[in-house]
């Protein structure tokens, strides 16, 4: 297979290791993930969020998920273990009734693996739920590690979690690249020293990507391949 114009320039090859982010970038989890946001606004009696307004939260992590969900029910929160707890519970349950995979998801794993390229899961998602959307999915074979944010001591935007999986491999960051959508996958990718692409289709908590100085701002993976 032709080396893709992006790998070319960024590493004169196929890149040592790909990382990539989870909601947002590889599935479309929103629609499960504010059905769990709203079974626990409803057992406390107050308004539901919504599809849209929860949108706009995703991308920090769960736990900051539910604060921000809290704050916008004016619920008191010394409740937040027991909304959280909740929304756990919801989601754990229904993680893939209505989540989708983006577009050329499969297309571009069987690329990186027809290249003997290892990739990785790195989510700042709660580590439990990983494994159950992959197998859905029937891509989890392509994945050397699934890292959500409770996995180490730090997650994203902190470098760790992209430096435990090249060191692991003795790879180079910058022969690195990370895959994801937001300004927290940007920020990780940057504090690692991975080369950095991100999707324009997942959750950016409106933040203008092409702004950040990412390596490639893309509308769809398969602009990876050509």
């Amino acid at each position: 297979m032709k080396t893709p114009r992006h790998f070319k320039r960024w590493f004169d090859g196929w890149p040592d290791l790909v990382c990539f982010d989870l909601d947002g970038t590889l599935v479309d989890s929103v629609p499960d993930i504010a059905a769990s946001v709203d079974a626990f606004l409803a057992e406390q009696g107050v308004a539901l969020a919504g599809e849209d307004r929860v949108r706009g939260w995703v991308g920090l992590g769960s736990a900051k998920l539910i604060e921000q969900a809290m704050a916008w029910a004016d619920l008191d929160p010394n409740k937040h273990e027991e909304c959280y707890s909740r929304f756990l519970k919801h989601y754990f349950e229904h993680s893939t009734d209505k989540t989708k995979l983006y577009s050329n998801v499969k297309e571009l794993l069987k690329a990186f693996k027809h290249q003997g390229v290892p990739v990785a899961l790195v989510t700042n998602k709660p580590g439990v739920f990983i494994k159950p959307i992959l197998d859905h999915f029937e891509i989890t074979e392509h994945f050397g590690w699934f890292l959500g944010g409770d996995t180490l001591a730090e997650k994203k935007p902190s470098a760790l979690p992209l430096l435990h999986c090249s060191e692991a491999i003795e790879a180079e960051p910058e022969k690195c690249l990370m895959i994801g959508d937001s300004i927290t996958d940007f920020r990780a990718a940057n504090n690692a020293g991975f080369k950095c692409a991100l999707v324009t289709y997942g959750y950016h908590q409106g933040v203008d990507l092409a702004s950040l100085g990412a390596d490639a701002v893309m509308d769809d993976l398969a602009e990876l391949l050509i």
